[in-house]
């Protein structure tokens, strides 16, 4: 059974099931929560043991921050408009490294906040893999062989079909779609963030919500 992630919910989900497809140089995947560490961890794997690695996270913007980049129109009140992400990077570990990361209460939380998104990728080749919201992740191969994450895929029985049916597919009115975020061991995303500023993590940009 199809299982979403701790920090999200959606009254039925009958319609999910576990698949992906390639679209020219990228791929998406729906893929069950107990899964998603499995397919990361097979993805780290697949690195060179000192290749260059990135972690990457997004989370959005504080209602403050929000306010101060949605200034109001002469005679308005002050409303939110657009939303906004920040967008920050650690790099200079390699698989090791990164494998401890998502080993630790630091890949708890990132899997299962149903607000962040976050993945790995190589600063040398480039190719990268994230999650993003209801169990959605998203593979860039930028050039490189699609075997490379398509193996991955395959060696868990995910199989590949020509158009997959994603969760925002099934939200409606009737049922709908909630994301919230997710505290373990009293941390939540915005917590994590902050300690992780110790071990070398970057604000890269502010950018708009797609």
């Amino acid at each position: 059974m199809f299982q979403l992630i701790k920090g999200t919910s959606i009254p039925d989900i009958s319609g999910l099931k576990e698949e992906y497809q390639i679209d020219e140089n990228k791929l998406y995947a729906n893929v069950s929560a107990e899964n998603i560490p499995i397919v990361f961890e097979s993805f780290l794997g697949k690195m060179k043991e000192n290749e260059p690695l990135f972690l990457f996270i997004e989370v959005p913007c504080s209602e403050e921050d929000e306010l101060r980049m949605n200034p109001p129109q002469s005679g308005q009140e002050r409303t939110i408009k657009k939303y906004h992400r920040d967008v920050y990077y650690l790099d200079g570990y390699n698989r090791e490294g990164m494998l401890m990361f998502l080993h630790s209460g630091v890949g708890e939380l990132l899997i299962n906040d149903g607000l962040v998104f976050f993945g790995f990728g190589s600063m040398d080749s480039h190719i990268e893999l994230g999650k993003y919201k209801y169990n959605v992740l998203m593979g860039y191969l930028h050039g490189q062989e699609t075997n490379f994450l398509t193996d991955i895929f395959d060696e868990l029985h995910i199989p590949c079909e020509k158009n997959i049916v994603t969760a925002w597919q099934l939200l409606s009115d009737e049922n709908p779609g909630t994301s919230q975020k997710y505290v373990f061991d009293g941390k939540d995303i915005y917590v994590l963030v902050d300690q992780m500023k110790e071990l070398g993590l970057y604000k890269a940009e502010t950018r708009e919500e797609d």
